[in-house]
This record gives C-alpha cells, structure tokens and sequence, in this order.
C-alpha cells in the first residue's frame, strides 16, 4: 500500500522513532481500521483518509469503545500514538499540496 509506506518514510525523515517503532506503528493504522469498521465507524482504511479533523474524530471513537481504550493503555498508547503522528502526517501533506 502506497499510503502506508508513504507514511513510514515521513516517520523515518521527520521523528527520531526506530525502525521498530515506525513498523508498529505503520502496522496500528491497519489494526485500528479493522477494529473500526467492526463497528462501522470507518469503511476501508484510515489510510484513505487525508482529512486531520476527520483522522481525529476516529481517534476519539476509537478511544470511546472501552475495549480499544483498554488495549490502547495496555500498549503504552501504541495505537493513539500512532494515530496521532498519522495525524501531523496529513497536516504537513496537505500544507506541502497547498503551497504547490
């Protein structure tokens, strides 16, 4: 997927995570998108969406369903984190497409 591996070279360039970490979380977006279209919050993958305010109303629903809380805490916020820096990757791609 195109998007995906877009978003793990923007992680490697801009943030000091670890090669670990990018794969976690570039893999979290997936898993999330799964989880949320179980309750049809999202159809396809978070991936397709390019929309900060949008990507950041799926982070609160997902946050909002008590068994992805749970298991975002159990894994030291891996999931809300990812998603968060998914977040300032859409920001920043869509500042570079405006000013072009």
């Amino acid at each position: 997927m195109q998007k995906k591996s877009d978003f793990e070279n923007w992680l490697n360039n801009s943030t000091s995570l670890s090669s670990s970490t990018i794969s976690k979380y570039s893999g979290a977006i997936n898993t999330m998108s799964k989880e949320l279209s179980n309750y049809s919050y999202i159809e396809g993958s978070l991936y397709n969406l390019t929309d900060p305010g949008e990507i950041e109303g799926k982070l609160r629903k997902y946050l909002s369903i008590p068994e992805y809380c749970e298991k975002d805490r159990r894994g030291n916020r891996m999931y809300s984190n990812a998603l968060k820096y998914y977040i300032a990757y859409s920001k920043e791609l869509g500042s570079v497409l405006r000013n072009n």
